[in-house]
This record gives structure tokens, C-alpha cells and sequence, in this order.
């Protein structure tokens, strides 16, 4: 094979998920306390059955309209089904907060992650594809360029920019069109089977399954077998594979 181009995914393939629990529990403290300051008490059941119902409503927009609700549509969302008065200035605050907290609770870099990077930079372009939560493809950026990788990407395909979810092909062919490069000379790496690996597949790239975020959430689920090209557990291994 023949690669000009690296496609990579952001979440539990370039950085662990090890701090998403603290941003998750910070993002509803700020909530409750928000409201608290409007005076309103919502009591904990309500507001925990409301919470699963948010991140039932984003599976379901992820997995089965391949969209990634944005923390704008999430907030608004809890708001109604809390049926609290609209009040623009605090919803703002919360959502602002919510988009943020990965810069004020950052994920880190998989372990080998920053040094390959920095060894295929040399041999190939490289560009992020992933979908997006809370955090918004604009924040997500600003993270790597706080710890110095961003320098190392040429082009950025994020779902609440492109209005798409992987596996949809569009995700994949963004970043194709930007950088001239054809199917059969781009590689993407992502840790997800349907979204990283067939999207991919599904569009004439190479991929490679990246399993070595034992820490996500998304691990136990994973096939055995897998349309990948190669499945590594380590950064060097994919390194190693592509005679880094």
C-alpha cells in the first residue's frame, strides 16, 4: 500500500478517556448549581433520570441518525424536560462550561501516542476524523494546540462541523477533498469497529484498530474479529507497522 495521508480519531485512539468521569460529574455540578442560583431545587432523582435520558436521546442521534447533538441542543434539551423557565444568560453559562471542561479537565495523550505522532508527521500529512460530545471539533483543536500537537495536523474533520457522525462516508471524504488524496493512499486509525474501521473501509481507505485504551468505555464491546488491517495495543506498534 501506498498511504500519503494518516486520518486519526480524536477520543480513546489519540487521547484516553481517563478524566471523563471528573468532567462529567464537574459538567453536573455546574448545572445544579446554575440552577440552585436561579432558585431552583430540582431534586437528584429527577435530575439523574433526566441526565440518562440526555445521553439516551445523544446515543440514539449517534448510532442511529450518524449526528453528534451539540452541547447547545443537549443543554436546551435537559431544560425542557426539566420544564424550567427560560433564562438565556444561565443556559449560556452552562453550555459555555459544558463545551470547556475538557480545557479545564484535560484527557491525555495515549501512552508512545506524542512520539509517533511526531515520527509519521515526517513521512505523512496528517488530519484528525472524529465525532464530537460535549466538546465541540473548535475546542478540541484548542486542547491540542495548548500541549503542542496540533502543529503536527494538516486538516480536521469534526461531526458537529460537518453535520455527520462516522461511519458516514462524508466524515472520511472531508478530509480526502481537503488534501487531494484518493481512498486507496489514505489510512485512518480509530479504536471504534463500526464507526472507525468500516467507515473507513466503506470509502476504500486502509484502517488500523487501535485497542489499546483499556480504560473505555467503549473496549468490552469490540469483535474479536475485525475488517481492520492490522489491530495494534500500542502506539509503537502502529509505528512498527508502518516502518516508522
Amino acid at each position: 500500500m501506498k498511504i500519503e495521508i494518516i486520518t486519526i480519531d480524536f477520543w480513546n485512539t489519540l487521547f484516553n478517556s481517563d478524566s471523563g468521569e471528573l468532567r462529567n460529574s464537574t459538567r453536573s455540578k455546574v448545572l445544579i448549581d446554575t440552577l440552585k442560583d436561579m432558585q431552583v431545587n430540582v431534586e437528584l432523582d429527577l435530575f439523574d433520570t433526566v441526565m440518562k435520558k440526555s445521553w439516551k436521546y445523544y446515543n440514539e442521534q449517534w448510532l442511529h441518525e450518524l449526528r453528534t447533538p451539540t452541547a447547545t441542543e443537549i443543554i436546551n434539551y435537559l431544560w425542557d424536560e426539566m420544564n424550567l423557565l427560560r433564562n438565556e444568560q444561565a443556559i449560556q453559562y452552562v453550555i459555555e462550561f459544558f463545551e470547556n471542561s475538557i480545557l479545564y479537565f484535560p484527557p491525555t495523550l495515549q501512552q508512545n501516542a506524542l512520539s509517533v505522532i511526531q515520527q509519521l508527521s515526517c513521512k505523512y500529512k496528517l488530519a484528525i476524523i472524529s465525532d464530537t460530545g460535549f466538546s465541540p471539533g473548535r475546542v478540541m483543536s484548542q486542547l491540542m494546540e495548548n500541549i503542542g500537537i496540533k502543529k503536527y495536523f494538516s486538516a480536521f474533520s469534526y461531526s458537529d462541523e460537518t453535520g455527520v457522525a462516522k461511519p458516514h462516508p462524508l466524515a472520511f471524504t472531508t478530509i480526502l477533498h481537503q488534501l487531494h488524496c484518493s481512498p486507496e493512499n489514505a489510512l485512518h486509525i480509530g479504536d471504534i469497529e463500526r464507526t472507525d474501521i468500516m467507515g473507513a473501509k466503506a470509502v476504500g481507505m486502509y484502517a488500523i484498530r487501535y485497542d489499546g485504551d483499556v480504560d473505555s468505555a467503549t473496549i468490552a464491546a469490540k469483535p474479536q474479529e475485525s475488517k481492520a488491517d492490522f489491530i495494534a495495543n500500542d502506539w509503537n506498534e502502529i509505528a512498527t507497522y508502518l516502518n516508522c
